[in-house]
Protein backbone atom coordinates (compact mmCIF):
# COMPACT_ATOMS: atom_id res chain seq x y z
CA UNK A 1 0.00 0.00 0.00
CA UNK A 2 1.31 3.42 -0.95
CA UNK A 3 2.22 5.60 1.99
CA UNK A 4 0.85 8.71 0.37
CA UNK A 5 2.11 12.28 0.13
CA UNK A 6 5.15 13.20 2.18
CA UNK A 7 4.36 15.89 4.80
CA UNK A 8 6.27 17.68 7.52
CA UNK A 9 5.34 17.48 11.18
CA UNK A 10 2.91 14.61 10.67
CA UNK A 11 2.89 13.93 14.41
CA UNK A 12 0.71 17.03 14.83
CA UNK A 13 -2.22 14.81 13.90
CA UNK A 14 -2.05 13.43 17.43
CA UNK A 15 -2.78 17.00 18.57
CA UNK A 16 -5.58 17.45 16.06
CA UNK A 17 -7.06 14.19 17.32
CA UNK A 18 -6.86 15.48 20.90
CA UNK A 19 -8.46 18.79 19.83
CA UNK A 20 -11.37 16.83 18.34
CA UNK A 21 -11.41 14.29 21.15
CA UNK A 22 -11.84 17.06 23.72
CA UNK A 23 -14.72 18.54 21.74
CA UNK A 24 -12.91 21.85 21.32
CA UNK A 25 -13.48 22.09 17.58
CA UNK A 26 -17.24 21.66 17.96
CA UNK A 27 -17.30 24.10 20.89
CA UNK A 28 -15.49 26.80 18.90
CA UNK A 29 -17.72 26.30 15.86
CA UNK A 30 -20.86 26.47 18.01
CA UNK A 31 -19.74 29.73 19.65
CA UNK A 32 -19.03 31.29 16.26
CA UNK A 33 -22.35 30.11 14.80
CA UNK A 34 -24.26 31.62 17.72
CA UNK A 35 -22.34 34.90 17.56
CA UNK A 36 -22.65 35.39 13.82
CA UNK A 37 -26.35 34.56 13.87
CA UNK A 38 -26.75 37.30 16.46
CA UNK A 39 -24.61 39.73 14.43
CA UNK A 40 -26.04 39.23 10.93
CA UNK A 41 -28.41 42.13 11.36
CA UNK A 42 -25.87 44.26 13.22
CA UNK A 43 -22.72 43.77 11.10
CA UNK A 44 -23.85 42.26 7.78
CA UNK A 45 -20.61 43.29 6.07
CA UNK A 46 -18.48 40.73 7.94
CA UNK A 47 -17.23 37.99 5.60
CA UNK A 48 -17.50 35.45 8.39
CA UNK A 49 -21.28 35.80 8.26
CA UNK A 50 -21.41 34.06 4.87
CA UNK A 51 -18.80 31.34 5.52
CA UNK A 52 -19.84 27.70 5.36
CA UNK A 53 -19.09 25.52 8.38
CA UNK A 54 -16.32 23.79 6.38
CA UNK A 55 -14.55 27.11 5.80
CA UNK A 56 -15.00 28.08 9.44
CA UNK A 57 -13.42 24.83 10.57
CA UNK A 58 -10.43 25.17 8.23
CA UNK A 59 -9.75 28.74 9.32
CA UNK A 60 -10.26 27.84 12.97
CA UNK A 61 -7.76 25.01 12.74
CA UNK A 62 -5.29 27.25 10.92
CA UNK A 63 -5.44 29.71 13.82
CA UNK A 64 -5.17 26.95 16.42
CA UNK A 65 -2.38 24.83 14.92
CA UNK A 66 -0.32 27.52 13.20
CA UNK A 67 2.16 27.90 16.16
CA UNK A 68 3.20 24.26 15.72
CA UNK A 69 4.69 24.81 12.28
CA UNK A 70 7.98 26.63 11.67
CA UNK A 71 7.38 28.68 14.82
CA UNK A 72 4.66 30.75 13.16
CA UNK A 73 3.55 32.83 16.11
CA UNK A 74 1.38 35.29 14.15
CA UNK A 75 -0.85 35.12 11.04
CA UNK A 76 1.63 37.32 9.16
CA UNK A 77 4.10 34.41 9.20
CA UNK A 78 1.83 32.31 6.98
CA UNK A 79 3.11 34.01 3.85
CA UNK A 80 6.61 32.65 4.46
CA UNK A 81 5.45 29.09 5.19
CA UNK A 82 6.42 26.79 2.33
CA UNK A 83 5.78 23.29 3.73
CA UNK A 84 2.60 21.25 3.42
CA UNK A 85 2.02 19.93 6.94
CA UNK A 86 -0.37 22.70 8.04
CA UNK A 87 -2.41 22.56 4.85
CA UNK A 88 -3.00 18.81 5.17
CA UNK A 89 -3.69 19.10 8.90
CA UNK A 90 -6.48 21.61 8.25
CA UNK A 91 -7.73 19.64 5.20
CA UNK A 92 -7.33 22.72 3.03
CA UNK A 93 -6.25 22.63 -0.62
CA UNK A 94 -3.53 25.10 0.34
CA UNK A 95 -2.44 27.08 3.34
CA UNK A 96 -4.38 30.31 3.82
CA UNK A 97 -2.62 33.58 3.17
CA UNK A 98 -1.79 35.88 6.05
CA UNK A 99 -4.29 38.56 5.03
CA UNK A 100 -7.10 35.98 4.99
CA UNK A 101 -6.45 34.73 8.52
CA UNK A 102 -5.81 38.23 9.86
CA UNK A 103 -9.15 39.37 8.43
CA UNK A 104 -10.81 36.27 9.86
CA UNK A 105 -9.37 36.94 13.32
CA UNK A 106 -10.58 40.53 13.08
CA UNK A 107 -14.07 39.24 12.23
CA UNK A 108 -14.00 36.97 15.29
CA UNK A 109 -13.03 40.02 17.31
CA UNK A 110 -15.98 41.98 15.94
CA UNK A 111 -18.27 39.09 16.92
CA UNK A 112 -17.01 39.44 20.53
CA UNK A 113 -16.69 35.71 21.10
CA UNK A 114 -13.97 35.85 23.78
CA UNK A 115 -16.27 35.50 26.80
CA UNK A 116 -18.51 32.68 25.49
CA UNK A 117 -15.47 30.90 24.01
CA UNK A 118 -13.69 30.84 27.37
CA UNK A 119 -16.82 29.43 28.99
CA UNK A 120 -17.33 26.79 26.29
CA UNK A 121 -13.72 25.61 26.47
CA UNK A 122 -13.89 25.51 30.30
CA UNK A 123 -16.82 23.10 30.05
CA UNK A 124 -14.81 20.88 27.70
CA UNK A 125 -11.87 20.76 30.11
CA UNK A 126 -14.16 20.07 33.03
CA UNK A 127 -15.81 17.15 31.27
CA UNK A 128 -12.44 15.79 30.21
CA UNK A 129 -10.51 15.91 33.46
CA UNK A 130 -12.55 17.08 36.44
CA UNK A 131 -15.65 15.00 36.70
CA UNK A 132 -16.01 13.63 40.25
CA UNK A 133 -13.61 10.78 40.85
CA UNK A 134 -11.34 11.48 37.88
CA UNK A 135 -8.38 12.92 39.82
CA UNK A 136 -7.52 13.27 43.53
CA UNK A 137 -8.33 16.60 45.19
CA UNK A 138 -10.32 17.75 42.17
CA UNK A 139 -12.09 20.27 44.44
CA UNK A 140 -8.85 22.29 44.84
CA UNK A 141 -8.18 25.06 42.31
CA UNK A 142 -5.40 27.60 41.81
CA UNK A 143 -5.64 31.29 40.85
CA UNK A 144 -2.71 33.42 39.77
CA UNK A 145 -1.79 36.29 37.46
CA UNK A 146 0.31 36.03 34.32
CA UNK A 147 1.95 39.23 33.05
CA UNK A 148 2.05 40.12 29.34
CA UNK A 149 4.30 43.06 28.54
CA UNK A 150 2.95 45.84 26.30
CA UNK A 151 5.61 47.77 24.42
CA UNK A 152 4.08 51.20 23.92
CA UNK A 153 5.05 54.85 24.17
CA UNK A 154 1.53 55.91 25.11
CA UNK A 155 0.55 56.66 28.66
CA UNK A 156 -0.84 53.31 29.84
CA UNK A 157 -1.57 51.41 33.04
CA UNK A 158 1.56 49.87 34.54
CA UNK A 159 2.20 46.97 36.87
CA UNK A 160 5.11 44.97 38.20
CA UNK A 161 6.28 42.45 35.59
CA UNK A 162 8.10 39.62 37.31
CA UNK A 163 9.95 38.55 34.15
CA UNK A 164 11.45 42.04 33.80
CA UNK A 165 11.69 42.74 37.56
CA UNK A 166 10.34 46.22 36.93
CA UNK A 167 7.14 48.24 36.59
CA UNK A 168 6.02 48.33 32.96
CA UNK A 169 2.87 48.67 30.80
CA UNK A 170 1.34 45.23 30.62
CA UNK A 171 -1.78 43.10 30.75
CA UNK A 172 -2.68 40.89 33.69
CA UNK A 173 -4.23 37.53 32.86
CA UNK A 174 -5.97 35.88 35.81
CA UNK A 175 -5.82 32.10 35.38
CA UNK A 176 -7.66 29.31 37.14
CA UNK A 177 -5.85 25.97 37.07
CA UNK A 178 -7.21 22.64 38.16
CA UNK A 179 -5.43 20.27 40.50
CA UNK A 180 -4.14 18.28 37.52
CA UNK A 181 -2.23 21.26 36.14
CA UNK A 182 -4.68 22.22 33.37
CA UNK A 183 -5.43 25.85 32.62
CA UNK A 184 -9.22 25.94 32.77
CA UNK A 185 -10.14 29.59 32.47
CA UNK A 186 -8.60 33.03 32.17
CA UNK A 187 -9.69 36.66 32.17
CA UNK A 188 -7.59 39.60 31.01
CA UNK A 189 -7.28 42.79 33.06
CA UNK A 190 -5.40 46.06 32.94
CA UNK A 191 -1.98 46.29 34.55
CA UNK A 192 -3.16 48.14 37.64
CA UNK A 193 -5.50 45.35 38.76
CA UNK A 194 -4.30 43.41 41.80
CA UNK A 195 -4.71 39.66 42.22
CA UNK A 196 -6.71 40.08 45.44
CA UNK A 197 -9.29 42.10 43.47
CA UNK A 198 -10.05 39.32 40.99
CA UNK A 199 -9.63 36.04 42.90
CA UNK A 200 -13.29 35.77 43.74
CA UNK A 201 -14.46 37.11 40.36
CA UNK A 202 -12.50 34.68 38.19
CA UNK A 203 -13.50 31.72 40.37
CA UNK A 204 -17.14 32.77 40.15
CA UNK A 205 -16.88 33.11 36.36
CA UNK A 206 -15.51 29.58 36.08
CA UNK A 207 -18.36 28.16 38.12
CA UNK A 208 -20.88 30.06 36.02
CA UNK A 209 -19.33 28.51 32.91
CA UNK A 210 -19.61 25.00 34.37
CA UNK A 211 -23.14 25.64 35.62
CA UNK A 212 -22.75 24.61 39.26
CA UNK A 213 -20.33 25.07 42.19
CA UNK A 214 -17.18 23.02 41.69
CA UNK A 215 -14.62 24.89 43.80
CA UNK A 216 -14.25 23.96 47.45
CA UNK A 217 -10.74 25.33 48.02
CA UNK A 218 -8.85 28.15 46.29
CA UNK A 219 -5.06 28.41 46.49
CA UNK A 220 -3.12 31.59 45.65
CA UNK A 221 0.27 33.06 46.35
CA UNK A 222 0.52 35.80 48.99
CA UNK A 223 -0.57 38.47 46.49
CA UNK A 224 -4.07 37.08 46.70
CA UNK A 225 -4.34 37.65 50.45
CA UNK A 226 -6.77 40.19 51.84
CA UNK A 227 -9.37 40.27 54.58
CA UNK A 228 -11.97 41.00 51.90
CA UNK A 229 -11.05 37.84 49.95
CA UNK A 230 -11.30 35.70 53.09
CA UNK A 231 -14.71 37.14 53.88
CA UNK A 232 -16.07 36.79 50.34
CA UNK A 233 -14.95 33.16 50.05
CA UNK A 234 -16.26 32.34 53.52
CA UNK A 235 -19.70 33.66 52.52
CA UNK A 236 -19.57 31.30 49.53
CA UNK A 237 -18.47 28.36 51.74
CA UNK A 238 -15.13 28.06 49.96
CA UNK A 239 -11.82 27.44 51.67
CA UNK A 240 -8.75 29.56 51.04
CA UNK A 241 -5.04 28.73 51.24
CA UNK A 242 -2.26 31.27 50.87
CA UNK A 243 0.92 32.63 52.44
CA UNK A 244 1.28 35.46 54.90
CA UNK A 245 3.31 38.43 53.76
CA UNK A 246 6.77 38.81 55.25
CA UNK A 247 5.83 41.90 57.27
CA UNK A 248 2.88 40.18 58.95
CA UNK A 249 4.94 38.00 61.28
CA UNK A 250 8.46 37.73 62.68
CA UNK A 251 8.78 34.37 64.40
CA UNK A 252 6.88 31.41 65.86
CA UNK A 253 6.01 33.62 68.81
CA UNK A 254 3.46 35.40 66.62
CA UNK A 255 1.53 32.14 66.26
CA UNK A 256 -0.20 29.84 68.72
CA UNK A 257 0.99 26.33 67.98
CA UNK A 258 -1.65 23.59 68.19
CA UNK A 259 0.46 20.47 67.80
CA UNK A 260 3.89 19.01 67.27
CA UNK A 261 5.98 19.40 64.13
CA UNK A 262 5.51 16.64 61.56
CA UNK A 263 7.41 15.72 58.40
CA UNK A 264 6.24 16.19 54.82
CA UNK A 265 7.60 13.82 52.18
CA UNK A 266 7.76 14.29 48.44
CA UNK A 267 5.22 11.98 46.82
CA UNK A 268 7.51 11.13 43.89
CA UNK A 269 10.86 10.70 45.66
CA UNK A 270 9.75 9.75 49.18
CA UNK A 271 12.31 12.18 50.63
CA UNK A 272 11.46 14.48 53.54
CA UNK A 273 11.27 18.05 52.25
CA UNK A 274 9.48 20.06 54.95
CA UNK A 275 8.33 20.01 58.54
CA UNK A 276 5.09 21.61 59.63
CA UNK A 277 2.99 22.26 62.72
CA UNK A 278 -0.67 23.26 62.98
CA UNK A 279 -1.25 26.69 64.55
CA UNK A 280 -3.53 29.71 64.86
CA UNK A 281 -2.80 33.26 63.74
CA UNK A 282 -4.43 36.59 64.52
CA UNK A 283 -4.78 38.11 61.09
CA UNK A 284 -6.75 41.14 62.22
CA UNK A 285 -8.45 42.53 65.33
CA UNK A 286 -11.46 40.31 64.77
CA UNK A 287 -10.01 37.71 62.39
CA UNK A 288 -8.29 34.56 63.62
CA UNK A 289 -7.34 31.91 61.07
CA UNK A 290 -5.78 28.51 61.01
CA UNK A 291 -2.10 28.57 60.16
CA UNK A 292 0.79 26.29 59.35
CA UNK A 293 4.29 26.81 60.71
CA UNK A 294 6.28 25.58 57.73
CA UNK A 295 10.02 25.03 57.35
CA UNK A 296 11.75 24.01 54.14
CA UNK A 297 14.58 21.66 55.05
CA UNK A 298 16.79 23.41 52.50
CA UNK A 299 16.29 26.62 54.56
CA UNK A 300 15.75 25.25 58.07
CA UNK A 301 15.89 28.66 59.80
CA UNK A 302 13.39 30.38 57.50
CA UNK A 303 9.80 30.26 58.77
CA UNK A 304 7.04 30.21 56.15
CA UNK A 305 3.68 31.34 57.46
CA UNK A 306 0.83 29.68 55.63
CA UNK A 307 -2.80 30.41 56.51
CA UNK A 308 -6.06 28.75 55.57
CA UNK A 309 -9.77 28.99 56.23
CA UNK A 310 -10.14 25.21 55.87
CA UNK A 311 -11.18 24.17 59.35
CA UNK A 312 -9.87 21.25 61.37
CA UNK A 313 -13.16 19.41 61.08
CA UNK A 314 -12.99 19.71 57.27
CA UNK A 315 -9.35 18.64 57.05
CA UNK A 316 -7.65 17.63 60.33
CA UNK A 317 -4.23 16.98 58.77
CA UNK A 318 -2.43 20.28 58.16
CA UNK A 319 0.08 18.43 56.00
CA UNK A 320 -2.54 17.83 53.35
CA UNK A 321 -3.38 21.54 53.19
CA UNK A 322 0.30 22.42 52.96
CA UNK A 323 0.58 19.85 50.17
CA UNK A 324 -2.09 21.71 48.21
CA UNK A 325 -0.04 24.87 48.43
CA UNK A 326 3.29 23.21 47.65
CA UNK A 327 1.71 21.70 44.54
CA UNK A 328 1.09 25.25 43.25
CA UNK A 329 4.50 25.37 41.60
CA UNK A 330 3.99 22.25 39.48
CA UNK A 331 0.30 22.88 38.98
CA UNK A 332 0.39 26.52 37.91
CA UNK A 333 3.85 28.06 37.69
CA UNK A 334 5.21 25.25 35.52
CA UNK A 335 2.05 25.46 33.41
CA UNK A 336 2.78 29.12 32.68
CA UNK A 337 6.33 28.24 31.68
CA UNK A 338 5.10 25.45 29.46
CA UNK A 339 2.50 27.60 27.71
CA UNK A 340 5.08 30.32 27.11
CA UNK A 341 7.51 27.82 25.59
CA UNK A 342 5.05 25.68 23.62
CA UNK A 343 2.31 28.06 22.42
CA UNK A 344 3.94 31.49 22.88
CA UNK A 345 1.46 32.67 25.51
CA UNK A 346 3.40 35.93 26.00
CA UNK A 347 2.70 37.29 22.50
CA UNK A 348 0.10 40.06 22.29
CA UNK A 349 -2.54 40.34 19.59
CA UNK A 350 -4.56 43.30 18.38
CA UNK A 351 -3.77 45.70 21.18
CA UNK A 352 -5.58 48.62 19.65
CA UNK A 353 -5.75 51.76 21.77
CA UNK A 354 -9.21 52.64 22.94
CA UNK A 355 -10.36 56.18 23.48
CA UNK A 356 -8.48 57.71 26.34
CA UNK A 357 -10.11 57.05 29.70
CA UNK A 358 -9.65 58.72 33.10
CA UNK A 359 -6.33 57.75 34.58
CA UNK A 360 -7.25 55.43 37.45
CA UNK A 361 -3.81 55.83 38.94
CA UNK A 362 -4.23 59.58 39.25
CA UNK A 363 -7.78 59.20 40.53
CA UNK A 364 -6.59 56.74 43.17
CA UNK A 365 -3.70 59.00 44.13
CA UNK A 366 -6.10 61.92 44.54
CA UNK A 367 -8.41 59.82 46.71
CA UNK A 368 -5.51 58.47 48.78
CA UNK A 369 -3.93 61.91 49.23
CA UNK A 370 -7.28 63.51 50.05
CA UNK A 371 -7.96 60.84 52.68
CA UNK A 372 -4.44 61.28 54.00
CA UNK A 373 -4.86 65.05 54.18
CA UNK A 374 -8.15 64.61 56.00
CA UNK A 375 -6.54 62.23 58.50
CA UNK A 376 -3.56 64.52 59.09
CA UNK A 377 -5.82 67.54 59.52
CA UNK A 378 -7.92 65.63 62.02
CA UNK A 379 -4.81 64.62 63.97
CA UNK A 380 -3.59 68.22 63.93
CA UNK A 381 -6.92 69.59 65.11
CA UNK A 382 -7.06 66.97 67.86
CA UNK A 383 -3.62 67.93 69.13
CA UNK A 384 -4.33 71.68 68.90
CA UNK A 385 -7.45 71.05 70.98
CA UNK A 386 -5.39 69.00 73.43
CA UNK A 387 -2.84 71.83 73.66
CA UNK A 388 -5.61 74.34 74.39
CA UNK A 389 -7.08 71.97 76.97
CA UNK A 390 -3.71 71.71 78.69
CA UNK A 391 -3.45 75.53 78.79
CA UNK A 392 -6.86 75.67 80.47
CA UNK A 393 -5.82 72.95 82.89
CA UNK A 394 -2.66 74.93 83.66
CA UNK A 395 -4.69 78.03 84.38
CA UNK A 396 -7.03 76.15 86.70
CA UNK A 397 -4.19 74.27 88.36
CA UNK A 398 -2.23 77.50 88.90
CA UNK A 399 -5.29 79.20 90.39
CA UNK A 400 -5.77 76.29 92.80
CA UNK A 401 -2.06 76.35 93.60
CA UNK A 402 -2.09 80.06 94.33
CA UNK A 403 -5.16 79.73 96.55
CA UNK A 404 -3.72 76.76 98.42
CA UNK A 405 -0.37 78.43 98.83
CA UNK A 406 -2.01 81.58 100.21
CA UNK A 407 -3.92 79.53 102.73
CA UNK A 408 -0.76 77.73 103.85
CA UNK A 409 1.18 80.97 104.21
CA UNK A 410 -1.55 82.59 106.31
CA UNK A 411 -1.91 79.51 108.45
CA UNK A 412 1.82 79.38 108.90
CA UNK A 413 1.91 82.97 110.09
CA UNK A 414 -0.82 82.34 112.68
CA UNK A 415 0.78 79.18 114.01
CA UNK A 416 4.19 80.72 114.20
CA UNK A 417 2.98 82.79 117.09
CA UNK A 418 1.65 79.77 118.97
CA UNK A 419 4.25 77.05 118.31
CA UNK A 420 7.56 77.05 116.44
CA UNK A 421 7.11 73.30 115.73
CA UNK A 422 3.77 73.76 113.95
CA UNK A 423 5.26 76.60 111.96
CA UNK A 424 8.05 74.33 110.74
CA UNK A 425 5.51 71.70 109.65
CA UNK A 426 3.55 74.27 107.74
CA UNK A 427 6.71 75.44 106.00
CA UNK A 428 7.41 71.84 105.00
CA UNK A 429 3.94 71.60 103.49
CA UNK A 430 4.52 74.79 101.54
CA UNK A 431 7.80 73.42 100.24
CA UNK A 432 6.21 70.13 99.14
CA UNK A 433 3.34 71.94 97.45
CA UNK A 434 5.80 74.13 95.56
CA UNK A 435 7.84 71.05 94.46
CA UNK A 436 4.75 69.17 93.22
CA UNK A 437 3.62 72.22 91.30
CA UNK A 438 7.05 72.62 89.79
CA UNK A 439 7.12 68.94 88.72
CA UNK A 440 3.68 69.37 87.21
CA UNK A 441 4.91 72.39 85.28
CA UNK A 442 7.93 70.48 83.97
CA UNK A 443 5.74 67.59 82.77
CA UNK A 444 3.27 69.99 81.24
CA UNK A 445 5.96 71.93 79.43
CA UNK A 446 7.39 68.64 78.10
CA UNK A 447 3.97 67.48 76.86
CA UNK A 448 3.25 70.86 75.33
CA UNK A 449 6.60 70.91 73.55
CA UNK A 450 5.91 67.42 72.17
CA UNK A 451 2.43 68.45 71.02
CA UNK A 452 3.81 71.57 69.39
CA UNK A 453 6.44 69.51 67.54
CA UNK A 454 3.77 67.03 66.37
CA UNK A 455 1.48 69.88 65.31
CA UNK A 456 4.33 71.37 63.32
CA UNK A 457 5.05 67.96 61.74
CA UNK A 458 1.39 67.63 60.79
CA UNK A 459 1.44 71.17 59.43
CA UNK A 460 4.45 70.32 57.25
CA UNK A 461 2.79 67.07 56.18
CA UNK A 462 -0.34 69.03 55.26
CA UNK A 463 1.75 71.32 53.16
CA UNK A 464 3.48 68.42 51.37
CA UNK A 465 0.21 66.58 50.68
CA UNK A 466 -1.47 69.78 49.50
CA UNK A 467 1.44 70.43 47.16
CA UNK A 468 1.27 66.85 45.85
CA UNK A 469 -2.44 67.28 45.19
CA UNK A 470 -1.87 70.48 43.26
CA UNK A 471 0.57 68.63 41.01
CA UNK A 472 -2.02 66.00 40.07
CA UNK A 473 -4.35 66.62 37.19
CA UNK A 474 -7.84 65.26 37.94
CA UNK A 475 -8.52 65.41 34.20
CA UNK A 476 -5.57 63.15 33.38
CA UNK A 477 -6.23 60.28 30.99
CA UNK A 478 -4.43 57.22 29.75
CA UNK A 479 -4.92 54.63 27.05
CA UNK A 480 -6.29 51.19 27.64
CA UNK A 481 -5.98 48.53 24.99
CA UNK A 482 -8.79 46.55 23.43
CA UNK A 483 -8.09 43.02 24.65
CA UNK A 484 -10.87 41.16 22.81
CA UNK A 485 -8.60 39.79 20.05
CA UNK A 486 -5.83 38.96 22.50
CA UNK A 487 -8.29 37.13 24.75
CA UNK A 488 -9.58 35.05 21.81
CA UNK A 489 -6.06 34.01 20.82
CA UNK A 490 -5.23 33.26 24.48
CA UNK A 491 -8.17 30.84 24.65
CA UNK A 492 -6.97 29.15 21.44
CA UNK A 493 -3.39 28.86 22.70
CA UNK A 494 -4.55 27.42 26.02
CA UNK A 495 -6.70 24.95 24.07
CA UNK A 496 -3.69 23.85 22.01
CA UNK A 497 -1.63 23.37 25.16
CA UNK A 498 -4.41 21.36 26.79
CA UNK A 499 -4.71 19.28 23.62
CA UNK A 500 -1.07 18.32 24.04
CA UNK A 501 -1.78 17.33 27.66
CA UNK A 502 -4.74 15.23 26.52
CA UNK A 503 -2.58 13.49 23.92
CA UNK A 504 0.03 12.80 26.59
CA UNK A 505 -2.50 11.44 29.08
CA UNK A 506 -4.51 9.29 26.65
CA UNK A 507 -2.25 8.27 23.77
CA UNK A 508 1.14 7.89 25.42
CA UNK A 509 2.11 5.58 28.25
CA UNK A 510 2.65 6.50 31.90
CA UNK A 511 6.36 6.84 31.15
CA UNK A 512 5.56 10.31 29.79
CA UNK A 513 3.10 11.26 32.53
CA UNK A 514 5.19 14.25 33.59
CA UNK A 515 6.60 15.24 30.21
CA UNK A 516 5.99 18.80 29.06
CA UNK A 517 4.27 19.51 25.73
CA UNK A 518 7.54 20.96 24.41
CA UNK A 519 9.36 17.72 25.26
CA UNK A 520 6.60 15.73 23.59
CA UNK A 521 6.84 17.98 20.54
CA UNK A 522 10.54 17.35 20.19
CA UNK A 523 10.10 13.60 20.76
CA UNK A 524 6.87 12.75 18.91
CA UNK A 525 4.73 15.57 17.52
CA UNK A 526 7.23 17.05 15.06
CA UNK A 527 7.89 13.72 13.35
CA UNK A 528 7.55 13.87 9.57
CA UNK A 529 5.47 11.32 7.69
CA UNK A 530 2.95 10.69 4.96
CA UNK A 531 -0.63 11.76 4.27
CA UNK A 532 -3.13 9.58 2.41
CA UNK A 533 -6.82 10.43 2.07
CA UNK A 534 -9.28 7.62 1.38
CA UNK A 535 -13.05 7.65 0.96
CA UNK A 536 -13.79 7.00 4.63
CA UNK A 537 -10.60 7.91 6.45
CA UNK A 538 -7.34 9.83 6.52
CA UNK A 539 -4.25 7.70 7.07
CA UNK A 540 -1.21 9.35 8.66
CA UNK A 541 1.93 7.27 8.56
CA UNK A 542 4.81 8.52 10.64
CA UNK A 543 8.38 7.86 9.62
CA UNK A 544 10.24 5.46 11.86
CA UNK A 545 11.89 6.90 14.96
CA UNK A 546 15.61 6.51 15.45
CA UNK A 547 15.28 5.48 19.09
CA UNK A 548 13.85 1.93 19.50
CA UNK A 549 12.12 2.84 22.77
CA UNK A 550 10.49 5.91 21.21
CA UNK A 551 9.55 3.78 18.20
CA UNK A 552 7.73 1.26 20.42
CA UNK A 553 6.03 4.07 22.33
CA UNK A 554 4.89 5.73 19.10
CA UNK A 555 3.45 2.48 17.75
CA UNK A 556 1.52 1.93 20.99
CA UNK A 557 0.34 5.56 20.95
CA UNK A 558 -1.03 5.11 17.43
CA UNK A 559 -2.90 2.00 18.55
CA UNK A 560 -4.47 3.84 21.48
CA UNK A 561 -5.30 6.76 19.21
CA UNK A 562 -6.97 4.53 16.63
CA UNK A 563 -9.06 2.80 19.30
CA UNK A 564 -10.82 6.13 19.98
CA UNK A 565 -12.02 6.27 16.32
CA UNK A 566 -11.71 10.03 16.08
CA UNK A 567 -13.35 11.69 13.07
CA UNK A 568 -12.70 15.04 11.44
CA UNK A 569 -15.43 17.61 10.80
CA UNK A 570 -15.83 16.12 7.32
CA UNK A 571 -16.67 12.74 8.88
CA UNK A 572 -13.49 10.92 7.98
CA UNK A 573 -11.81 8.77 10.61
CA UNK A 574 -8.19 9.57 11.45
CA UNK A 575 -5.90 6.54 11.40
CA UNK A 576 -2.29 6.81 12.53
CA UNK A 577 0.57 4.40 11.89
CA UNK A 578 4.34 4.24 12.17
CA UNK A 579 6.69 2.90 9.51
CA UNK A 580 8.41 -0.24 10.75
CA UNK A 581 12.07 0.10 11.66
CA UNK A 582 14.35 -1.34 9.01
Amino acid sequence: MALGQSITDAGTWWLKGAWLDLGLGIALLSVIETARHRSRAVVPSLRIVTHSSEILVRKNETLVFQPLFANMTRPCHLDSYEDDGLGELTEATQVYRAVTIERYLSDLTCLEIAAPLGQAFARCYWRAWYQPGHIPDAHVFYVDMHDKVIWTNKRSPVGFVSALHEVHPCLKQAFVHGRGGHALFCLTYAADVHLSEVVVVVAQQLEQAIGHPIIQVLVTDREGLSIEVLGALARKNKGFVTLLKANQYRSEADFRRRGRFRQIKDARTGQTTHRVADADFQLGPDVQVRAALLYDLDRPDHLIGLITTVGRTQEPDIRRIVGWYLARWNTQENSFRSMIAFVQLDINFGLRAKQSVPDRRVAKQIIDLTNHLRAVTQKQETKIARLAEQAQNLEKRTARYDQHMMQLVRSSQRRELRSPQSAVQRQQQILELRQRHHQYLLKLVTRQAKLEREIETHRQEQSNVTQALTQLNPQATFFEVDTEKDQIVAHLRIALHNSALWARDHYLSSMYRHATPLTLWRTFFNQDGFYRELADRIVITLKSFGNPQVQREAVAACERFNERRIKTHSGKRIEMRVVDCI
